[in-house]
């Protein structure tokens, strides 16, 4: 018939679910787009917590911590998921810190803090982006 495409129906079937799984699959990265969260954590001296994203590949998340003016705490920005782990950043004696973090792989990705100081010290983290879920680690 004129007008018909010129593949099989297997191959245009094949180019056609691949697409709309890519588009479902954008769809739900512009979904999760719009969520932010802030937590906050306090850490007596000596002690470390983790804060995690619940992420997909590729997904960005903007963030900012502080601790209160002339407390440090150590962190290392880090993710691990599927068997994978990367570390981002790490520092030492910080009283605040910003950043994005993009996902490098699907899983979770965040923040450890260790209070290395002699009084407890309270972080705020505050972030926005593309991530399902923000979760403490035990």
């Amino acid at each position: 018939q004129p007008g018909q495409p010129t593949t099989t129906p297997v191959e245009g079937s094949n180019l056609l679910n691949k697409i709309i799984r890519e588009f479902g699959i954008s769809a739900a990265y512009a979904q999760q787009a719009t969520r932010q969260d802030e937590m906050s954590i306090t850490l007596q001296p000596g002690e470390g917590a983790e804060v995690k994203l619940v992420m997909q590949k590729g997904a960005t998340a903007n963030f900012a911590w502080s601790a209160p003016s002339g407390s440090k705490v150590n962190y290392d920005i880090h993710g691990d998921g599927g068997g994978e782990n990367i570390s981002y950043e790490k520092g030492r004696s910080v009283s605040e810190h910003s950043g994005a973090i993009e996902a490098a792989f699907t899983g979770n990705h965040g923040w450890f803090w260790r209070n290395r100081g002699s009084s407890p010290v309270t972080v705020t983290v505050k972030v926005n982006g593309s991530y399902s879920d923000i979760k403490r680690m035990m």
